[in-house]
């Protein structure tokens, strides 16, 4: 057996898909009805949506078995991403990476193997559609074409959350994906007994009526950038609003916070357009608040409530 190789971006591989946030979530119909679909259009046993992880390929959607995981080491799929068209294995019994692999010696003796790439935005492969058989057997061009249409569906299923949830200026997360996985973090806190501390940023337009010498969406993406290099991998960073920002910072209690705030100003924010002349914004509104609350929408609401208060919150100018 041939254990399936890393790919050469397994790093930014990995990121893409840990950015979909769709690992270990529940079924879904959207995902079914299209493995459904594919496994009847192409008179198959299985059909599955697999998506490669670190040490497993998870199954977002699988009819035709009883699991939703198998390690990755021993996975088709896994073979399957490295390639951009389909990844065919007529007969698994008579190709030598995987006539003793376990999943064709024993159940669910896969014979036939079929699996079209699963592309992130970035284009690197997240996992597979993929058709199974327990007999050996062809798939046409027709049938290769099917297969690569049902594919090119649940790579559009795949990123209408990632759509919903992103700010098209900074490709950062918006409100929407704020609350999502902002509640994930305050969860884990509440559990583990952790503190975590946010900090609320809003950019002060300029009230100079003449026209800017930066464009302020520019400078908006250049003052995302600033931020985003000094954030761990587990800090939490969205634009709320048109000018209005949040970094939810897991198991930080507030003097570790005024830590990470002093290292924010020294990426330069105050002058996020790094332009002297007209500059699209005056000075950046910030406010940090430990948070007590049990919801998203509490913690929102309050920093919001102390960015317009001036005896709550600081200006860089």
């Amino acid at each position: 057996m041939k254990t399936p190789e890393l790919p050469v971006n397994e790093k930014s591989r990995l990121a893409a898909l840990s950015a979909l946030n769709i690992l270990d979530t529940p079924p879904e119909d959207r995902f079914d009805r299209l493995t459904l679909m594919t496994k009847q259009t192409l008179k198959v046993p299985v059909a599955v949506i697999s998506l490669i992880d670190e040490n497993r390929q998870w199954f977002k959607s699988c009819v035709g078995l009883d699991v939703s995981e198998t390690p990755r080491d021993i996975s088709f799929c896994g073979h399957a991403i490295h390639g951009d068209d389909i990844f065919i294995i007529p007969d698994a019994t008579k190709d030598e990476r995987f006539a003793d692999n376990p999943l064709v010696e024993n159940e669910p003796k896969i014979r036939f193997y079929a699996g079209c790439p699963l592309k992130a935005l970035d284009g690197s492969k997240l996992g597979t559609l993929c058709i199974i058989d327990q007999k050996p057997r062809q798939l046409s061009a027709e049938e290769q074409h099917i297969l690569k249409n049902f594919a090119a569906m649940v790579e559009r299923e795949l990123f209408t959350v990632h759509y919903a949830t992103r700010d098209t200026l900074t490709n950062t997360y918006n409100r929407a994906g704020f609350t999502l996985l902002a509640q994930q973090q305050l969860d884990i806190a509440d559990r583990e007994k952790t503190p975590i501390t946010a900090i609320f940023m809003e950019l002060t337009p300029s009230s100079s009526n003449e026209p800017f010498s930066v464009n302020p969406d520019h400078a908006i993406r250049i003052f995302s950038e600033n931020i985003l290099t000094t954030l761990r991998d587990s800090d939490l960073f969205a634009r709320i609003d048109e000018h209005r920002f949040v970094i939810l910072l897991r198991d930080t209690p507030l003097d570790e916070a005024q830590n990470f705030v002093e290292r924010l100003k020294s990426t330069n924010l105050q002058n996020p357009n790094n332009e002297k002349n007209s500059p699209p914004f005056t000075s950046i509104r910030l406010a940090v608040n430990v948070f007590t609350h049990h919801t998203v929408a509490m913690l929102l609401s309050e920093g919001e409530a102390m960015l317009k208060d001036k005896t709550k919150h600081r200006e860089w100018r």
